[in-house]
C-alpha cells in the first residue's frame, strides 16, 4: 500500500445466547471506531507507513468480550 492508505475492517460476530452490543475496531489498545450495527465495519483512512495491530473486540448484551486474533 502507498501512504496514506485506506484499511477496510470488517467484523463477523454473534451471540447465541444474547445479542452484540457493539465491535470496536482497535490499533493496540487504541479505539478507531465503534460499530454498534451489524455489518460491523470500519475503513481507516490517512492511514501513515508503519507496522500495525488491528483487533476486533465484540461486546454482548450481558458485558462478555471477545477479541480477535490481531493481524
Amino acid at each position: 500500500m502507498v501512504a496514506p492508505a485506506t484499511i477496510q475492517m470488517e467484523a463477523i460476530a454473534t451471540d447465541t445466547d444474547g445479542t452484540i452490543v457493539n465491535v470496536q475496531f482497535r490499533n493496540g489498545s487504541t479505539t478507531l471506531n465503534t460499530d454498534s450495527s451489524s455489518p460491523y465495519a470500519y475503513n481507516w483512512t490517512n492511514v501513515p507507513a508503519g507496522t500495525y495491530k488491528i483487533t476486533a473486540v465484540a461486546t454482548d448484551n450481558s458485558g462478555a468480550t471477545t477479541t480477535s486474533t490481531a493481524i
